[in-house]
């Protein structure tokens, strides 16, 4: 009596423990199902957001060309505000910085030079262009590859935001970026003066 007692008990911890199991089961489905839904819910949050930014992206370039009475091909409009897009959100630099160093550096003129050879749309020098070009990894071809607007805009927020965290400042971030780092760093060690002339024409024009 005492073994079939026991028996029972058993069976029916047994089936007990099998009908636990099945509703864990279908709890752990029920979340796995929830999360699988919260992410993708998510995804399409960022895709929005990113599509919003880039819409963004592409009027505030149009209102800098409009108020320059600037024209530019549609296809050059969307490939320079894309890039900027891409290069905002890599280098975490507002797009409006972007815009306004490319609207004093070349007024948005793809095969810009300087009398330096500053080339593109952020004017950057070839011999520069060169180093960014090995810490990024990408191919250098020669100045060429700076009319490229995806490329200039990229080399130039990525310097920009190597000045800025070498300087820790962006007025002084951006005095090197036109005048370079060495100079500035030797002026401010002196306790020189710096020229900010040309910082002060960029931030006129950034309006984040």
């Amino acid at each position: 009596m005492k073994f079939f007692a026991q028996t029972l008990f058993a069976i029916a911890a047994l089936v007990f423990g099998f009908f636990m199991g099945i509703r864990y089961q279908a709890r752990v489905h029920s979340l796995n199902e929830m999360n699988t839904l919260v992410q993708a819910q998510k995804g399409k949050i960022e895709s929005l957001r990113d599509q919003n930014q880039r819409l963004q992206t592409v009027m505030l370039l149009r209102d800098f060309l409009d108020s320059e009475r600037i024209r530019l091909p549609r296809e050059t409009v969307s490939d320079i505000a894309g890039s900027i897009h891409e290069a905002s959100a890599r280098y975490k630099l507002p797009p409006e910085m972007i815009l306004a160093v490319i609207r004093i550096e070349s007024a948005f003129d793809i095969n810009a030079l300087s009398t330096k050879g500053a080339v593109g749309l952020m004017q950057i020098l070839p011999s520069t262009a060169e180093e960014i070009a090995r810490d990024l990894r990408m191919d250098w071809s020669g100045e060429q590859l700076l009319r490229n607007p995806q490329a200039n805009i990229e080399m130039g927020a990525y310097y920009l935001t190597k000045m800025i965290g070498q300087f820790n400042n962006l007025a002084v971030a951006l005095a090197a970026y036109n005048h370079g780092p060495g100079r500035i760093a030797e002026l401010s060690e002196a306790k020189a003066d710096l020229p900010m002339d040309y910082a002060e024409k960029v931030l006129s024009h950034y309006a984040p």
